[in-house]
C-alpha cells in the first residue's frame, strides 16, 4: 500500500504540468530526481529495443530500396535518437521529453547571441 502511495504522489509531480520555475523546496527537487530515476528503469530498457528494431529495419528499408541512404535515415532518426535518458530537468518541464527522436536541429547548439560566428551564420539563413 506504501509502494502505491509513493508511486501516486511521483505521478502526481510529473503531471502537474507546471511550468519551469525555480526549485521551491528540497522535498520537491527530491521528488523530481526519485521521478525520473523510476522512469529510467522502464525508460531506458523501452529506447534500446525500439533503438535496435529501428536500426535492424532501417537497414532492411535501405537494402531493399537500392541503398537509399534517405530511406534507412528516415528510421534510424526518429527510432533511434531522442531522449536516453530522463532527467530531473525533463521532469519539471524545462527539457523536452521525446520518446522518438526528430532530425537535427536548425540552429547549431554553439551559436548563442553573442557568440563568434553568430553574425555569420545569421547572415546566411537570415530571411
Amino acid at each position: 500500500m506504501r509502494t502505491l502511495i509513493v508511486t501516486a504522489v511521483l505521478f502526481g509531480l510529473v503531471a502537474t504540468g507546471r511550468p519551469a520555475a525555480a526549485i521551491d523546496t528540497q522535498a520537491e527537487e527530491a521528488g523530481r530526481a526519485l521521478t525520473s530515476a523510476w522512469m529510467n528503469i522502464f525508460w531506458v530498457p523501452a529506447k534500446a529495443v525500439m533503438a535496435v528494431v529501428g536500426l535492424a529495419a532501417g537497414s532492411v528499408v535501405g537494402l531493399a530500396t537500392g541503398g537509399d541512404e534517405r530511406a534507412a535515415y528516415a528510421l534510424w532518426v526518429p527510432m533511434a535518437s531522442g531522449t536516453w535518458f530522463v532527467t530531473p530537468d525533463q521532469i519539471d518541464g524545462r527539457r523536452p521529453l521525446e520518446f522518438f527522436g526528430s532530425d537535427y536541429a536548425d540552429r547549431p547548439s554553439g551559436l548563442m547571441p553573442g557568440e563568434p560566428g553568430r553574425a555569420a551564420y545569421e547572415a546566411m539563413y537570415a530571411m
